[in-house]
């Protein structure tokens, strides 16, 4: 792993290359597990913000769209809990996230910040797109090897 060189008098520690990348390859999978626990945990802190900002966001849908606004906040809180529940734990997380993504791509990016201006006074839309795209990633990954889906899965190819 760790190989001693030494040059004009000077022993120096060099890390290889191969050895470097075997390491990231064998734990890969435990930083694609903190990412998607993160984004679950980002989806359910923003879901209690619309719970605690509720009529904010009646009066944004009620200006903008011509839906209920009570039935589309409430699509929207409970998309944020329950689905950020469910990706945490990595239950169904590919319904999870598709049901996420109509609000990143309709609400979040469309209503993010004055205009939706990048590097603007507000990270909203940066915010959004980051989530967009790990929504994405997570739609075709999947939950992961830390999660409920996997856990199912193993032992139901395990009974056979």
């Amino acid at each position: 792993m760790f190989h001693f060189h030494e040059m004009e008098g000077i022993t120096m520690l060099t890390a290889t290359a191969s050895s470097l990348n075997d390491r990231l390859v064998a734990y890969r999978h435990c930083w694609i597990e903190g990412l998607r626990i993160f984004l679950g945990a980002l989806l359910i802190y923003k879901g209690y913000y619309f719970v605690e900002h509720l009529e904010v966001l009646y009066r944004i849908i009620d200006q903008e769209m011509a839906i209920s606004a009570f039935v589309v906040s409430h699509y929207v809180v409970f998309a944020h809990l329950g689905g950020g529940v469910m990706i945490v734990f990595g239950i169904l997380t590919r319904i999870a996230v598709f049901v996420q993504l109509p609000i990143v791509l309709i609400g979040a990016i469309y209503f993010s910040g004055e205009g939706g201006e990048f590097f603007g006074p507000t990270a909203e839309l940066e915010y959004s797109l980051l989530i967009l795209v790990l929504l994405i990633v997570f739609f075709f990954y999947g939950a992961g090897k830390w999660s409920v889906d996997h856990r199912i899965l193993r032992r139901d190819s395990e009974d056979t």
